[in-house]
């Protein structure tokens, strides 16, 4: 064989080419699965602080909102005629009422949340298909 002439591949180098291929893809998609992590990780911690102080401030403000509501529907309740200890009962027992109501709707809405990370996963196996294909 001359120098010049091109040498046809044969199936061990196809394969081999293919693994090659395969692998760097794995690598590759691994890295960018890293990045986006980190990008994400840097974008929460970032807002975070900010985010939980305004969430903070706000629900101080409601929560004082909130009471002055229940004390203002305690005084129509006495002005009405109301024995001042039953009003507070009555209006303590409807705020405790509707706060159990949300704490339990809250804790079955957590119970949704899925952690999977479905883009990298749907990736993942993407490229496993593509690697399988490549191969046959």
């Amino acid at each position: 064989m001359h120098p010049n002439e091109k040498q046809q591949p044969g199936v061990v180098g196809l394969v081999g080419d293919a693994l090659a291929r395969s692998a760097d893809l794995l690598q590759t998609e691994v890295r960018l699965a890293r990045a986006e992590i980190a990008e994400k990780a840097v974008e929460l911690r970032d807002n975070l602080v900010a985010c939980l102080a305004m969430m903070l401030i706000g629900a101080t403000f409601l929560i004082a909102a909130l009471v002055l509501l229940l004390q203002a529907v305690v005084a129509a309740l006495i002005a009405g005629g109301l024995a001042p200890h039953w009003a507070i009962l009555i209006v303590a027992g409807g705020a405790a009422a509707g706060g159990i109501v949300l704490l339990v709707a809250g804790k079955k809405q957590f119970g949704t949340i899925d952690p999977t990370p479905e883009r990298t996963i749907n990736s993942l196996e993407r490229d496993a298909r593509m690697a399988k294909e490549s191969l046959t």
